[in-house]
């Protein structure tokens, strides 16, 4: 897992889940970040079955009750970037190439 930090957030790879990325960042250097830049890597072609839509609901509740912001792209999937700002409102933010980021 690669880490770039900032004075108030971090950039990471969530191949691995993005929960593992802060239960690490949280070992390594206390806490949750204020910020995350991160593909979540949900995206399908076909819909998603029920259980796949309950670990993007449960991964989203996660995420909520870190206060940090998320700031995710195209590899995180239209339908579950959806699904996840329904629950976590404006701490999910969607970012296109050309996003400027003033973290």
């Amino acid at each position: 897992m690669g880490i770039i930090t900032t004075e108030n957030g971090i950039s990471g790879c969530a191949h691995n889940g993005i929960l593992n990325i802060l239960d690490t960042y949280e070992e390594k250097y206390g806490g949750c970040p204020d910020a995350v830049v991160s593909g979540f890597h949900m995206v399908k072609k076909t819909d998603y079955t029920e259980q796949e839509t309950d670990t993007i609901c449960r991964t989203a509740e996660e995420l909520r009750k870190t206060g940090a912001v998320f700031y995710t792209g195209h590899c995180t999937g239209q339908k579950a970037m959806e699904l996840m700002q329904s629950i976590m409102g404006g701490q999910m933010v969607p970012i296109r190439c050309g996003t400027d980021l003033l973290l």
